[in-house]
């Protein structure tokens, strides 16, 4: 049975912060900007593009530190982060944690 969790997303990669894990693996932070998806018509002030927060450790990690600023195309996982204020059980945002990553060619609009 396949993962229902699975995520291919394309974009422009930004804002990489490097990290390491507590066994010394060579981790990253990431956004991917991805297009926003238009449901109905468009509201003043709509935002085009959204930010889609990444992480990755090991092979995935080395991957996206060498394409800052790059399109690419990347399949992972989604994971809701989960933590405790005050004893309480808290969601926090979905992220994507990176399997693969690599270069996309981005076409220019033919009509542009």
């Amino acid at each position: 049975m396949p993962e229902l969790n699975q995520v291919s997303l394309n974009g422009v990669l930004t804002e990489i912060r490097q990290r390491w894990t507590p066994d010394g693996t060579f981790a990253v932070i990431a956004v991917l900007s991805i297009a926003r998806p238009a449901l109905g018509a468009a509201r003043a002030n709509s935002q085009e593009m959204q930010p889609m927060p990444l992480r990755a450790t090991g092979k995935a990690a080395e991957a996206l530190n060498r394409l800052e600023g790059k399109s690419v195309a990347v399949r992972g996982k989604l994971r809701r982060r989960y933590y405790s204020r005050d004893n309480t059980p808290q969601w926090g945002q979905v992220e994507i944690w990176v399997d693969e990553c690599h270069p996309i060619q981005v076409q220019e609009d033919e009509h542009g």
